[in-house]
């Protein structure tokens, strides 16, 4: 299934499930290398990307939620 995010200002589409961590499609799909992989479990923040203006830790957001 393709799920579509805006991200940096551009809509991006992806053939990911809904339930996928965003930080995966960003690294995996996206090539986006600026949020890192730490513990997985939004402790540490290595993965803490802005959506919306609003700190998010990737690990733990699934792209569905966030699908325009």
């Amino acid at each position: 299934m393709a799920v579509s995010l805006k991200v940096n200002g551009a809509m991006r589409s992806v053939p990911a499930d809904p339930d996928t961590p965003l930080l995966y499609v960003l690294r995996n799909d996206l090539e986006l290398n600026g949020a890192k992989f730490g513990c997985g479990a939004a402790q540490c923040g290595a993965c803490t990307v802005l959506i919306d203006g609003q700190a998010m830790r990737s690990c733990v957001t699934p792209i569905g939620a966030l699908a325009k």
